[in-house]
């Protein structure tokens, strides 16, 4: 934990970077903190970056928009501690200017690694989310179409927060997927099933709607995706994927029959 010698000592280097060096395009922000003794595992506490971020944020008020570049260098440029500290200034600032602003977390989103995408869409993209959801899923759901498994993946499990979260939005988000099954998804029918197992989680009857939207489908993705979600026993479920096992298409009756053995073991 910091002390409080040490905010202020970091709070007097953050003004005098911020007076003397930034407006010189200098982004060497570590200049601030380089002096702070401790180190974790070799690396300066991620406290220390976020209390510099927080800093840089509160000095910069209302011209926080002017520095654009200055949060890409950090986040293209600086390194673990440079992504630490972007996405600290972004989630007091994206708000504030999402028009603004959206064009740097669209590149962030598409250069991060998995764990530093985890914590950029969880600190800053579903803070946005909850406040307005019709404004910003839609570029959340360009984000689960992305060629990037990674992307992907980190964009469900960020839709699954704000269900957890929001669970008035629950069924919107599913149908909206449900709506894809109708093309073929490809590796992305994984991410589909990933969503559908929260939701069974999360709201029982609202996965049960979804699977009596399938009674007289005979789609084999959909079956798939349905049966690839299965998460407890159901005689709804059971008697479709009974159905399905009598189907002539190979690739069905081969997804039922395994979905039936799956509800043979879970039935009470």
């Amino acid at each position: 934990m910091l002390t409080i010698d040490w905010k202020d000592r970091l709070n007097k280097d953050t003004a005098d970077y911020l007076e003397n060096k930034l407006p010189k395009n200098d982004y060497d922000f570590e200049i601030i903190y380089i002096a702070y003794p401790e180190r974790i595992n070799g690396k300066i506490p991620s406290d220390v970056i976020v209390h510099v971020a927080n800093a840089i944020v509160h000095r910069l008020g209302k011209n926080h928009e002017k520095y654009l570049p200055f949060y890409r260098h950090l986040w293209e440029k600086k390194g673990e501690n440079g992504k630490t500290a972007f996405i600290a200034i972004m989630s007091k600032v994206a708000g504030k200017k999402p028009t603004t602003y959206l064009p740097l977390l669209e590149n962030a989103v598409n250069t991060a690694q998995s764990l530093e995408l985890a914590s950029l869409l969880e600190k800053v993209v579903l803070p946005l989310l909850r406040k307005d959801p019709d404004k910003y899923l839609p570029t959340v759901y360009a984000w689960v179409q992305s060629p990037k498994e990674v992307v992907r993946r980190q964009s469900v499990n960020l839709l699954i927060k704000l269900l957890k979260k929001n669970p008035e939005l629950s069924a919107q988000v599913t149908q909206h997927f449900v709506n894809q099954w109708l093309k073929p998804l490809g590796e992305q029918a994984a991410d589909h099933i990933t969503l559908l197992k929260a939701v069974a989680k999360l709201d029982e009857n609202l996965y049960l709607d979804v699977w009596r939207q399938h009674l007289h489908s005979r789609d084999p993705q959909s079956a798939e995706i349905l049966c690839g979600s299965i998460q407890f026993y159901h005689p709804e479920i059971e008697a479709l994927v009974e159905q399905w096992t009598k189907s002539g298409n190979a690739r069905l009756k081969k997804t039922a029959v395994t979905a039936q053995r799956l509800l043979q073991k879970k039935k009470p």
